[in-house]
């Protein structure tokens, strides 16, 4: 399977406008990369210039060492999956089907077998004989899949493959993705704005914005050690809180001052705030996730005090949005146990999950 890398790779449509700026990435064999980030981040054209439909302003592809720059699109030999299927809506299902495979002037037989194949495996059997306006959403990509797999390639490129599905038809095709990718043993290059998604089906993420990549890695190290501020929002299910915080004066042990609250560290967070080069100058702000929250009636010097403003049930957890002289905070706590609009509250953090930023927005506390 091959090993793809992007060396140093920038596309811009016009001279100051730069729609990917100096990505490097690699994808090892076999492996399965999501490419994860907000509209306009750069993601479709990095796939796009894979692929061969754009071309490169500067840097280089290659494939298993080979440089791809000047290829054709129709001599790379990878398989793509879009969002709007790109069915030919004259042909039957089979017909979709087999058309690649008839491209190649594949013998009938052949075709008709792999054909079948493909069909047991994505459970489109019954609809072979049905054109793509007959069929639903799922079904259609499914078709679009098949279509894809069934030319026995080496690379997937999958541009928002699921993006139109409702949510349930979602969860059961990626799980059928990644049990084909798994069954072939191909090289997976997968773009979302969905990041359960690209949990749920991916080997690593790489996180994207404004055409520069951001970080990659896999979900808990993106969620508990993000490169910078970004990385930070963007990633998790509950919006994490950004607080102004900085370094309090203690003998002793650094704390971490936000609004009235003192918030002592551990000895081995110490240790890293001593080591940072950057904790000193200028402003900081502490991130901290609603699941390192915990919500108390009583007052204490690390306890920040707030008044809580609303109240957003989830399934068995409820989100607390609280204010105070600080900013806004976000605490999930049990459904049962949630505080009613306009209680105060006093918010207590797990000092070994504070992230902290510098003016520039980078983690200063990032283990490398």
């Amino acid at each position: 399977m091959p090993r793809i890398e992007f060396d140093n790779v920038s596309k811009r449509y016009a001279p100051s406008s730069a729609a990917v700026e100096n990505l490097s990435l690699t994808i090892e064999d076999g492996s399965f990369l999501c490419v994860l980030g907000p509209s306009g981040c750069g993601k479709s054209s990095t796939l796009r210039m894979l692929a061969g439909l754009e071309s490169i302003t500067e840097g280089e592809i290659r494939v298993d060492g080979k440089r791809y720059n000047e290829l054709k699109a129709q001599s790379r030999d990878f398989a793509m999956v879009f969002e709007n299927y790109a069915l030919y809506p004259h042909l039957d299902v089979y017909g979709n089907l087999a058309m690649p495979l008839a491209a190649r002037k594949m013998p009938r037989q052949e075709i008709a077998r792999r054909v079948e194949e493909i069909a047991n495996t994505l459970q489109i059997s019954d609809q072979l004989r049905k054109k793509p306006r007959q069929l639903s959403g799922g079904q259609r990509q499914r078709v679009g899949l098949g279509r894809a797999i069934i030319r026995d390639t080496r690379t997937f490129l999958m541009d928002e493959p699921l993006g139109h599905l409702e949510a349930y038809l979602r969860q059961q095709l990626r799980t059928e993705i990644r049990r084909l990718h798994e069954e072939l043993g191909a090289t997976t290059f997968y773009i979302t704005h969905d990041q359960e998604e690209a949990a749920a089906i991916s080997d690593r993420i790489a996180v994207m914005s404004e055409g520069r990549l951001q970080q990659t890695g896999d979900l808990l190290t993106l969620l508990d050690n993000p490169v910078n501020r970004f990385v930070a929002e963007f990633i998790g299910n509950l919006p994490i809180s950004i607080l102004p915080a900085s370094i309090a004066s203690n003998a002793a042990s650094p704390e971490l001052s936000v609004g009235d609250a003192r918030i002592p560290f551990s000895e081995r967070r110490a240790s890293e705030i001593a080591d940072s080069t950057r904790v000193a100058a200028g402003r900081l702000e502490a991130g901290v996730r609603p699941d390192a929250v915990t919500l108390h009636e009583e007052s204490a010097r690390h306890r920040l005090p707030l008044r809580v403003s609303v109240v957003e049930p989830v399934g068995d957890m409820a989100v607390i949005v609280a204010d105070g002289p600080a900013g806004r905070l976000r605490a999930a706590v049990p459904s049962d146990s949630a505080p009613s609009p306009g209680n105060s509250v006093h918010a207590e953090f797990d000092a070994s999950r504070i992230l902290l930023f510098d003016g520039d927005g980078r983690n200063i506390l990032r283990k490398t």
